[in-house]
């Protein structure tokens, strides 16, 4: 077997990467109102509005009941209701509420913020296709995960 450097590997990359942006986000100045990870929700939150908690939970790779607990917190500070389904009442739906606007604006601007710094590090000339690359890897990765999980159904059936 040939020799391995994990700093060599992509996911341990990124997932490095991530963890530095992450701790870079905390840093930077001006009051959020809310945690690294209460912001991740209401992010993703603001982009599949109307969406599943259950949904919102598989997205953002929690634990149902996680999800739930930091729903609750936002929920308490206004940021964020739950709507029943209107055909299943089990169902809860995640909206933004208007106090959420500028905890939102404020959330992109750090992340702009953040982006600026990590890619100061590539060449100007690189930094499109680079982030074009990164799409294409994600969605690369997402039909996978998601033709490997239907067939994973069908077997089941």
């Amino acid at each position: 077997m040939p020799d391995i450097d994990p700093t060599d590997l992509l996911g341990f990359l990124i997932q490095d990467v991530a963890r530095l942006m992450s701790r870079t986000f905390e840093q930077q100045h001006g009051e959020l109102s809310i945690t690294r990870s209460q912001a991740r929700l209401l992010a993703y939150i603001s982009l599949n509005e109307g969406a599943k908690q259950s949904d919102i939970a598989l997205l953002m790779d929690v634990q149902k009941i996680t999800l739930s607990k930091m729903t609750d917190d936002l929920e308490t500070k206004n940021l964020v209701e739950r709507r029943a389904d209107p055909t299943d009442r089990r169902v809860r739906k995640l909206y933004m509420t208007a106090d959420a606007k500028p905890v939102l604006e404020g959330i992109w601007q750090r992340l702009l913020d953040v982006s600026t710094i990590a890619l100061s590090a590539v060449p100007k000339s690189r930094r499109r296709q680079f982030l074009v690359d990164l799409m294409s890897i994600r969605e690369h990765l997402l039909r996978t995960l998601m033709l490997t999980t239907q067939q994973e159904n069908t077997v089941q059936s």
